[in-house]
């Protein structure tokens, strides 16, 4: 019902392979507006081997199925025809290939209009692939933090002396993270400031740990080559750069995240971004390690301040700090100029690999989104026609919606008594409160541009949703739990997603129609009897002496 009185909807899709299940899954969400705010529905787990191999043509089979299907989701076909305006998926070939990948397909059905999306936090992703992980010193960090991720995963010795090291210093010390797989920046991100804050501790661990021959003669040998990479002040130097160049990019990540961003605020974010690189390229601060909170004492020592163990907990006003040293560092005379060598070779390449990724966000249908902003208002005239553009654009779209008939003709007006109204009761409301409000109480005021916000405001830009929820199913397929029916994880996988979204009423009718559906009179099955086996009735055998018992009995 959602899906067939929406006038436009968006499509997210993504693939994987479920834990340890051995079949390709295919989870479909909808990005849908009700009452003014986008909102995110899961409608579908597919099982791609029931389509066949995952190529592009089953892909777009199995996705069809999920809107056509009455057991699904039952939209008309032709309502799904008109009424998907967008399609987003990640950057595998499978999805975003020109001639025949899967939303190149959706596309050619019968909708020329229909925006084809790769999902913006994956070119995020792939920008600092293309930039960062192709000079050996990053690709140091990261091989780096993976080892120590392997490390205290294998060997639990070494990590319980690790935090006993830390509550000998009573310093708070935290769990090294994963940052490879599929993972977004800002993993990488809390992984890199994790291995800053654990450098001193960490390494007067590995000295401890071979001083006293705790560890075998290959650990030893691996805890040395660690040990030489931490004592190592232009790796370390490296480092801090790193997690410097995540801060700012993460910030941008996090935003795409959150799926608040509309269509055309994308090309604003990463412009911003691309400042405040810039600004860290210009900056003369004199060492990326006391950004970081850690400070070169002389040729061969550091100190940093760690919070007390479990004071982070506090309030930020009640912390107290150690201070902790290390002595040992080397190469302290090469950091300077390596930093700067990567700040003049690196940082441009993120630039412009950000500018190549998002460069699809300069097409014309989103410039002329901007009105959706009040911040953006300023020419009547140019916002009249960015109207008509989006309105010729998705002529099928607003022509097939419910409830409406609409009429261009009265687009110019409706804007201009629709500023007039803003400027009077809305001032300075930004723009979700504002067509939240509209939608609610004014859109029988305004109904043809009402639409047209309805169209742009459920174009999805990113698959967040999406991996979040594969990130739920995962969790939901322990070890006692991976021989769940295909059926019983999608509804597991349904309650869990929209829960998120539906309403009290909602919960109350599910509820509701589970428990009409398990209080049905069921068929009562009638066993045969059985002539032998476990099932036969037992003829219990009188005693022999039951006779001269009772008369003992009565005589007594």
């Amino acid at each position: 019902m959602i899906l067939s009185s929406a006038n436009a909807f968006s499509v997210l899709s993504d693939g994987s392979q479920a834990r340890k299940t051995g079949s390709e899954k295919e989870l479909v969400l909808a990005r849908v507006v009700q009452g003014g705010i986008p909102v995110f529905y899961c409608v579908a787990l597919q099982d791609i081997d029931d389509f066949g191999d995952a190529n592009a043509n089953n892909l777009k089979r199995a996705i069809d199925d999920v809107f056509i299907n009455k057991a699904k989701v039952a939209v008309h076909r032709d309502h799904y025809t008109a009424a998907l305006v967008s399609a987003t998926a990640d950057g595998a070939s499978v999805n975003t290939g020109i001639y025949n990948g899967l939303l190149t397909q959706i596309k050619k059905d019968g909708r020329p209009w229909l925006i084809n999306i790769h999902c913006v936090s994956h070119r995020v992703e792939l920008a600092i692939k293309d930039s960062l992980m192709k000079n050996k010193n990053f690709t140091n960090v990261k091989e780096f933090m993976i080892s120590l991720y392997y490390l205290f995963k294998q060997s639990g010795k070494f990590a319980r002396h690790f935090y006993t090291t830390a509550g000998c210093l009573d310093v708070q010390v935290y769990k090294f993270k994963k940052v490879h797989g599929t993972r977004f920046v800002n993993h990488q991100r809390r992984g890199v400031t994790d291995l800053l804050h654990n450098w001193i501790v960490l390494a007067q661990t590995i000295e401890n740990s071979i001083a006293n021959s705790s560890q075998s003669a290959v650990s030893s040998a691996k805890l040395r080559g660690v040990l030489k990479k931490l004592e190592d002040y232009r790796f370390m130097s490296v480092c801090c750069l790193y997690k410097q160049i995540l801060d700012i990019v993460a910030h941008m990540s996090l935003i795409f995240e959150r799926n608040q961003l509309l269509s055309f605020e994308i090309t604003p974010t990463i412009e911003i971004t691309k400042e405040r690189i810039q600004d860290l390229i210009d900056s003369e601060a004199p060492s990326s390690v006391a950004s970081c909170g850690i400070t070169l004492e002389d040729d061969s020592s550091i100190k940093c301040s760690l919070p007390r163990t479990g004071h982070m907990k506090r309030k930020a006003e009640n912390r107290e700090y150690a201070t902790v040293t290390y002595s040992g560092m080397k190469n302290v005379g090469n950091a300077m100029a390596t930093i700067k060598s990567l700040k003049s070779d690196v940082l441009p390449s993120i630039q412009q690999c950000l500018d190549a990724r998002f460069s699809s966000f300069s097409h014309e249908v989103y410039q002329h989104m901007l009105w959706l902003d009040p911040a953006n208002w300023g020419d009547v005239k140019s916002e009249v026609k960015s109207l008509q553009f989006l309105a010729s654009h998705f002529r099928v779209t607003v022509e097939n919606a419910g409830g409406i008939k609409f009429d261009e003709s009265n687009l110019e007006r409706e804007w201009k008594d629709l500023r007039v109204t803003v400027k009077h009761y809305y001032r300075g409301v930004k723009a979700r409160a504002l067509w939240k409000r509209v939608f609610i109480y004014r859109r029988n005021q305004f109904p043809n541009v009402c639409l047209l916000a309805e169209i742009v405001m459920s174009v999805g830009v990113s698959n967040c949703t999406v991996e979040a929820g594969f990130s739920h199913l995962t969790a939901m397929l322990t070890d006692r739990r991976l021989n769940l029916n295909h059926s019983t994880m999608e509804d597991l996988l349904l309650v869990k997603i929209n829960n998120l979204v539906w309403s009290e009423s909602d919960r109350n009718d599910i509820i509701e129609a589970a428990l009409e559906k398990y209080m049905e009179p069921r068929r009562k099955h009638k066993l045969d009897k059985p002539s032998c086996g476990l099932g036969a009735p037992i003829k219990r055998r009188k005693r022999k002496d039951s006779g001269a018992r009772a008369a003992a009995m009565a005589r007594t």
